[in-house]
Parts: structure tokens; sequence; C-alpha cells
């Protein structure tokens, strides 16, 4: 009796070591990954930035893609290849926030469909001024300087070209390294509502000058009415940089 028990209990003990070392040799074991390709949401994105940088029309950009979790998909239960189709109602060349729909299909099926919002940093060169500019400031080439913003948050007026604000005066008082405008700055003008002037007349060889009364204040360039003081007729001419005014034949 004591034989058989003895025989149980050392085919008990042998089945328990076998179970500990199966159970030992399998949790030593890696897990296998269900999927050794990228994920759909890792395609979104590659598909996100293509479809940008075609859209920034060669513009150097930065791109900022939100998290695309919503476009996790477990491709393994349907058959097909992945693929997105992207529009976007946003204008073009892209900076800022912008709209992008995407769909996502596995072979056939639309699996995933939403709005991804990215945010698209473009480099834009613009002009500043150096330092504080007081209302009536002529400015100077001295006066300005060119910095580097972002294009998403430039005024539709920014000044990007120096040259089209030097020489003219500033309309309003401007603080420094303030972005700059080309609806703060005017021309200097050259004639006074007010001012007597010299009417000119010429066609062919006839030259004609008069004096005449300026009745609004003008700059190189401007066409302003005038009166001539002989006549007392309103005519309209054009400033010429001297403060000259040519009257239409």
């Amino acid at each position: 009796m004591f034989g058989r028990w003895a025989g149980w209990s050392l085919w008990i003990g042998l089945a328990a070591a076998i179970g500990l070392f199966v159970a030992s040799q399998a949790a030593a074991e890696p897990a296998v990954e269900a999927s050794a390709g990228p994920s759909t949401a890792e395609r979104v994105r590659a598909d996100l930035e293509q479809f940008i940088l075609e859209h920034a029309q060669g513009e150097p950009a930065e791109i900022e893609i939100p998290e695309l979790r919503a476009f996790d998909f477990d491709v393994s239960a349907v058959p097909g290849e992945v693929r997105t189709e992207l529009s976007t109602r946003s204008p073009v060349p892209f900076h800022g926030r912008v709209a992008i729909t995407v769909a996502l299909y596995v072979g056939q099926q639309l699996v995933k469909r939403g709005v991804v919002s990215p945010y698209v940093t473009v480099s834009d060169r613009i002009v500043v001024s150096k330092r504080a500019l007081s209302r009536g400031h002529v400015v100077t080439a001295e006066d300005v300087d060119y910095v580097d913003r972002d294009r998403a948050a430039s005024p539709g007026d920014v000044v990007r070209e120096a040259e089209r604000i030097v020489g003219q005066r500033a309309r309003r008082s401007l603080a420094a390294d303030q972005v700059l405008r080309e609806g703060d700055f005017e021309r200097v003008p050259v004639v006074e509502r007010g001012d007597r002037v010299t009417l000119v007349l010429k066609h062919g060889p006839l030259l004609i000058q008069a004096l005449g009364k300026a009745q609004e204040t003008g700059a190189t360039g401007d066409w302003i009415r005038v009166v001539n003081v002989e006549s007392k007729r309103e005519v309209t001419g054009r400033i010429d940089p001297e403060g000259r005014v040519h009257v239409a034949f």
C-alpha cells in the first residue's frame, strides 16, 4: 500500500515539474507581432505630409500634424490595399491652419472619414521699423529692417520691399520692431491745398504757363484740381517733381 502511494506521488511530482518548465519557456519567449507593416495612422500621416508639400507650391514649410489615433484601423479582418483620398477647400499656397478631409479605404471599403487640421508655417520676409517713428516722419533706409515671420500672422498689405516706403511719411506713430503696412504711409506732398502753383500747358512747340491756386494737396504724380488765377477757371493737372501742375490740352 505504501509503495502504491509512493508511485502516485512520484508521477504527480514529475507532472508538476514538466508544467513549470513549459510555463517558464512560454514566458521567456517574446510575443509575435500581428503586423510588421506601418499602421494605417502612419500611412495617413505620410500621405498628409506629401499632400501639404504639394499645396505649399514650393514654399519651404514646417508642418505640424495632430494625433491621428482616430485613423488606427485593424486591417487584418478586411482584405485589400490601404489607400487614402485627401481633399481641401483651404486656399493655396497653404499657410497657417488648414482643413483637410481624409478618407481611409481598405480595398473598396471606406473604413474612416474625418477632417484633420494641420498647421503649416511658411516663413515670410517682411519689413519692420528699427526704431519708433513719429507721425509725419519721412522714412529713410536706416529706419527699417527685414525679419522672417510666420506668413499666417502677416496682414494683407504688409510691406515686403523697403523701397516701397522709403521717402514716404508715416501717417501715424509707429513703435520700434513693428510690422509695417503700406497703409501706414503716404507720399510726401509737394503741393498743399491753397498753394500758388505754376500751370503748364504744352502742345507740340506751344508752351503756355500761368499762375494757379491748388484746390487739393498732392504728391509727385498726383492729379489735382487747380484754379487759374486770371481766368478763374478750374482745371485738372498732374504734379511734377518741381511742384508744377501740367494741364492736359
